[in-house]
């Protein structure tokens, strides 16, 4: 993809960390799954899990910064246009949009193994049909 506007070209940049993010979530889930197949310390299982959750927090975290840089600066450019969306910012807009969902898929992945937490979905539809008591 070639980009010609300064303000969405440097936007490649937090496209890319963002699907970094992505890839570096995923590589500790599975060298996550190899430590804990060769771990039978549950002291030790646990440290394994908080440390990899640290690291996947700061990764997600990376991620999410960049998305917002990136679609902020898309807006500044669309703003600057006069409020037309270039075709430049439509296709960073598709190329963010895919990595974001990558990105949440690796996520969702990710909170499977807290037995305890509720999958993302099923949450947002029990807060509207759980009554709140009090």
């Amino acid at each position: 993809m070639t980009l010609r506007s300064s303000r969405i070209g440097r936007r490649l940049t937090d496209l890319r960390t963002l699907e970094r993010a992505t890839a570096h979530i995923d590589e500790l889930n599975l060298a996550l799954d190899r430590q804990l197949a060769a771990e039978s310390i549950p002291g030790e299982r646990m440290r394994l899990l908080r440390e990899a959750t640290n690291r996947i927090t700061r990764a997600a975290n990376d991620g999410i910064q960049a998305y917002r840089r990136a679609v902020r600066a898309l807006r500044t450019e669309d703003d600057r246009a006069g409020g037309v969306t270039s075709e430049e910012s439509r296709l960073m807009n598709e190329k963010l949009s895919a990595a974001r969902q990558d990105l949440l898929r690796a996520l969702e992945e990710t909170s499977q193994r807290y037995p305890w937490a509720t999958p993302w979905g099923a949450a947002a539809s029990d807060e509207a049909t759980t009554p709140k008591l009090g």
